[in-house]
């Protein structure tokens, strides 16, 4: 048997409601994981790329945009409680939900915003990043980066004789850059792993608009199917009431 309209939007509208709370779950639990990261110390780890990418606006843009999300879907169970009358079309609760999703649409378009902004100045991000390391932490990524200093081997280029360890103890034998005085740095590489973090971040992030977007589409289908219901509900009356089918 074929769906009524308005019990087929209805359900769509659910089933989205379901996915835009899986989406507030991934992007708390996700901060929440990133924010335990950065209350630890800074280890000699493949967790470091990620603790050095990730800020605290980051996160604190991510909750917002979680709770956000949450009072979102609660006031979507108001809908589903509603059901529009001959009196009344009962388009409140649906219109405050609107107006909820539109800002969580616009904090999580914001956030995801300013991540990819960030990726297009990642050298002037991270240059003080490098200076205020740990020099473990700095011989652990030129270890793993097999790169020396952070432009280059050079006093100039932030590579210091505490740095002259391991896959730098020689610089004088690594591969160089086409300029045969200077020695690769750490910069490129390391933008390339904070890029993997940023880039996924604010993909994904831009990914939930898309969901926001259907369902704001939903929505407004929803608020205009109600008021027709109404108007139908009420012709109906008057016809059976022998008054007419005019409103």
């Amino acid at each position: 048997m074929k769906l009524p309209t308005l019990a087929r939007y209805t359900y769509i509208f659910a089933a989205l409601n379901v996915i835009l709370l899986l989406t507030g779950l991934l992007a708390l639990l996700t901060v929440l994981s990133w924010r335990d990261m950065l209350s630890k110390p800074i280890g000699s780890n493949p967790d470091i790329y990620s603790r050095l990418a990730i800020s605290d606006l980051v996160i604190y843009g991510g909750m917002i945009g979680a709770a956000s999300t949450f009072l979102t879907v609660i006031i979507s169970l108001w809908t589903f409680a509603t059901r529009p009358t001959r009196d009344n079309a009962h388009t409140l609760p649906i219109r405050l939900y609107m107006g909820s999703l539109l800002i969580t649409l616009f904090i999580t378009l914001i956030a995801a915003s300013l991540i990819w902004f960030s990726t297009l100045r990642e050298r002037t991000l991270f240059t003080p990043v490098w200076s205020a390391l740990p020099t473990p932490q700095k011989i652990y990524i030129q270890n793993d980066l097999q790169c020396c200093g952070w432009f280059n081997a050079t006093l100039p280029g932030l590579f210091t004789d505490d740095l002259m360890t391991g896959f730098c103890e020689d610089p004088d034998i690594i591969r160089r850059d086409p300029d045969p005085n200077v020695t690769l740095g750490c910069v490129d590489k390391f933008d390339k792993k904070a890029d993997d973090v940023l880039n996924n971040t604010f993909t994904l992030s831009y990914g939930f608009t898309g969901i926001q977007f259907f369902l704001l589409i939903t929505a407004s289908a929803i608020a205009n199917l109600r008021i027709q219901q109404k108007r139908f509900m009420r012709i109906d009356y008057k016809l059976r009431n022998g008054k007419g089918a005019f409103l």
